[in-house]
């Protein structure tokens, strides 16, 4: 419920103040019992110190109040009882509030600007520990988790600190049904989720680049928050999409109390990494406030031949609120990547190539990529149930490739046909998105509704240069081998813009009962121009429009019990032709989805399972009679058990982990049998990670902790001709709270140096990595 108008304070920008600088000496007061924003600031005042405060922190909550003689921190600490909120002092007579420590864990974080309470959790601010109970992914609104009739996810950012994570593969690992997708020869991240592959993130909420056909670029994680992972078709309020589900990465956000972060990290394969983070006020009178998230990464390989990869990563951002109704944020990001191209193993026969370190590639492929960003994102409440809000993101992404194609095994079961390929790709993207969000009642029923319009316009070019190149032994490598003359592969031009209107109404019928109900409507305007050898464009014009519903019901017949059911879709344009040179429909995708979502442990522990069947229909198949043509017949269905677990256990004991149950298959096509596996899909797949700290005695401070990742068989393309075992990996951790302001640690990964395929799919297969060390020393304040 929102905090009565009194009583609102902006986000950490409502400083309270009073003329009057008094001692710590004891003063009698009497504050009454009532909403704990109206005692803390008459407390403050009479006490004559500043409190920021944050209505997400705060509202909501109540206090015993306080009567007698007490000094500044009693008096905090009596009206205070009952939450688990403490004030701390800072320099300048002010105290700020931050949720109590659980344990000595390193805390390098402290209040955020956008809010960070256990129990009154912002959607976007920082999380403390591995429980999350707040999101934006699923409305789009600061909601509970348990309120949302869908399958979310989010992987903290304790969790990447405790894991030392450095790859966005190793944060969606905690997550159930995600496996790793198309590596674009190692330059990118891609993943499939519940079955399908996905092509593109959100940042914030907002989906980069709508015709990338994969990430334009690796995703560093200095800068991150935490990452979201919602479950099934989310086109309602995203446009369009893979049916599995959608991937949104939180950002950090600026801070007005003063807090920075610095780790270095070296390891196993010549790993080496140093990473910044710095956040404080400009001018915390005014309300502004800067941070700046930093990262540099170079790293070797296990591989034969290859060649170090390097990371550099530039992040500054800004937030001002310039009065209690008005939130501005902006920010900048930079990310610059060079590394080894590498396609990954051979099929041989039915498998994958088990010989890990074999590399099929040249000493002189690689691949080069740099992405540019810019965000902008306005905010205002015209009263107190109706806020506007502005979104405008610019992508800029450039790549540069020189690698080898691997081509065709020959019959000998040695020779490996190969072609060079010189690749260049440009992407752009401007995104703006136009919402209000009201909240009202009407005949008894409480609704929150958020309209709002899209438009994005985004650009693709891509030209290619091919050249022959020698074959290699697989057997018996012999590298050196130059390209021959470069000649025409490919020049396209790909121009978009697309219009989008959506509409959801979150309603509370009672307090046991909730109802979601949303729709969208697209409009998809989009031109690929092919050039060929001889500068003749051919065009090709797509103009799609779609409505995708969505609609949710919550029921929470106890307090740590939400059950749910839920109907879902989505779609995606397709640029395949029809013998009459007529474009194909868009795909769309529908899941049917059931859940119960349960707090095992109140405020600390929860869990979700669901059920769900996802369809994938209008997927285009070869026409029979003209190969050289599609037709609209190809349909694609998941149906599958999914348990996700996280939280605290105890003071100092956390867990994340998850298993899925996955049957994956082909349902229509006219090439491929029908009943084949998706591929990279495994029937079972899952993960458990889990820490412990000690709390006292004489090695308070000590924590360990271990993993295991595993997955079952699964198939490297849809026609099911090759595959991968499944495999198991253990982790392991050990890390020391030198103080509350450094930690060292030290992380091993497979540790018991198991051979296992990682990644299979058509476009390349990876072997995950031998036995490897990371060693971190972190300190913050």
């Amino acid at each position: 419920m929102r905090t009565p108008a009194p009583f609102r304070f902006a986000l950490l920008a409502s400083f309270i103040t009073a003329p009057l600088a008094w001692a710590e000496d004891d003063r009698h007061y009497n504050i009454p019992a009532g909403p704990l924003s109206q005692a803390l600031a008459e407390f403050a005042a009479q006490a004559g110190v500043t409190l920021p405060l944050d209505p997400t922190m705060v509202g909501g909550l109540q206090s015993p109040g306080m009567q007698g003689d007490v000094g500044t921190a009693q008096g905090f600490e009596l009206l205070l009882r009952g939450t688990t909120l403490e004030a701390v002092p800072q320099a300048g007579n002010t105290y700020t509030l931050r949720p109590k420590p659980s344990s000595p864990a390193l805390h390098l974080d402290s209040t955020n600007i956008n809010g960070l309470h256990d129990v009154r959790q912002s959607a976007i601010g920082p999380l403390y520990g591995y429980k999350a109970s707040h999101s934006s992914v699923g409305t789009k609104t600061d909601a509970p988790l348990r309120d949302i009739p869908q399958s979310i996810q989010v992987v903290p950012r304790q969790v990447l600190e405790d894991q030392q994570a450095t790859s966005m593969a190793d944060a969606l690992s905690n997550v159930s049904s995600i496996q790793r997708g198309n590596t674009h020869g190692g330059s990118v991240e891609s993943f499939i989720v519940r079955g399908f592959q996905g092509t593109t993130y959100a940042i914030d909420g907002v989906l980069t680049n709508s015709l990338t056909v994969r990430p334009e670029i690796l995703t560093d994680l200095a800068g991150v928050e935490r990452i979201e992972v919602l479950k099934g078709p989310a086109s309602v309020l995203y446009g369009r999409g893979n049916p599995g589900g959608l991937i949104n990465v939180v950002t950090r956000r600026p801070t007005l109390v003063p807090e920075a972060q610095v780790k270095l990290q070296a390891g196993s394969f010549d790993l080496q990494r140093g990473q910044a983070w710095v956040g404080g006020p400009l001018s915390a009178e005014h309300g502004l406030a800067g941070s700046l998230a930093m990262a540099y990464q170079t790293e070797g390989s296990y591989r034969d031949l290859y060649r170090d990869s390097h990371r550099r990563y530039f992040a500054p951002s800004l937030a001002w609120l310039p009065n209690d109704s008005t939130r501005l944020d902006m920010g900048l990001e930079y990310t610059e990547t060079d590394a080894q191209y590498d396609r990954g193993l051979q099929v041989i026969g039915d498998r994958v190539d088990a010989r890990h370190k074999v590399f099929l590639e040249e000493p002189w492929s690689h691949s080069s990529s740099d992405k540019t960003a810019a965000w902008f994102k306005l905010e205002h409440d015209l009263n107190d149930w109706l806020t506007l809000r502005q979104v405008t993101r610019w992508d800029h992404s450039t790549k540069s490739m020189l690698n080898v194609s691997q081509r065709t095994l020959q019959a000998d079961g040695r020779t490996l046909v190969r072609r060079a390929t010189d690749f260049d790709e440009e992407q752009r993207s401007l995104s703006a998105q136009f919402e209000a969000i009201a909240r009202f009642a009407t005949g008894g029923l409480n609704h929150q509704l958020l309209a709002g319009v899209e438009t994005v316009k985004g650009k693709r070019s891509v030209t290619m240069l091919r050249a022959n190149l020698a074959p290699l032994d697989i057997w018996n490598p012999v590298h050196g081998a130059q390209p021959g003359p470069f000649g025409f592969g490919e020049d396209s031009r790909f121009d978009q813009e697309s219009y989008g209107l959506y509409l959801q109404d979150q309603i509370d019928l009672n307090e046991q009962w909730k109802l979601l109900l949303g729709v969208r409507w697209d409009q998809v305007s989009q031109r690929n121009r092919n050039y060929d050898r001889n500068g003749v464009p051919t065009d090709i014009d797509i103009n799609p429009s779609d409505t995708s519903p969505r609609a949710g019901l919550v029921y929470q017949p106890a307090e740590r019990l939400a059950l749910y059911a839920s109907y879902s879709t989505s779609f995606a344009p397709q640029n395949k032709l029809t013998r009459d040179g007529s474009v194909l429909d868009p795909e769309t995708g529908t899941q049917y989805e059931v859940g119960a979502k349960y707090d095992i442990i109140p405020e600390r522990l929860s869990a979700t399972l669901s059920a769900f069947e996802i369809r994938r229909k209008n997927l285009a198949a070869t026409d029979p009679l003209d190969s050289s043509y599609s037709i609209q017949t190809g349909e694609q269905r998941v149906r599958g058990v999914e348990l996700d677990v996280s939280g605290e256990i105890q003071d100092g004991w956390n867990v994340i982990g998850n298993i899925a149950v996955l049957d994956a298959k082909l349902v229509k096509d006219t090439r491929l049998e029908e009943g084949n596996r998706l591929e990279g899909v495994p029937v079972v797949s899952g993960s458990l990670w889990s820490t412990y700290q000690l709390q006292d005695g004489a090695l308070q401070g000590l924590g360990f902790g271990a993993g295991v990742f595993f997955a079952g068989k699964r198939y490297g393309d849809l026609a099911n001709s090759y595959s991968a075992p499944g495999y198991g990996r253990l982790d392991m951790s050990v890390f020391y709270d030198i103080d509350e302001h450094v930690r060292v640690s030290l992380n091993a990964r497979n540790v018991l140096d198991k051979d296992y395929i990682e990644t299979i799919a058509s476009a390349g297969n990876y072997a995950g990595e031998p036995a490897s060390l990371v060693a971190t020393i972190s300190a913050g304040f």
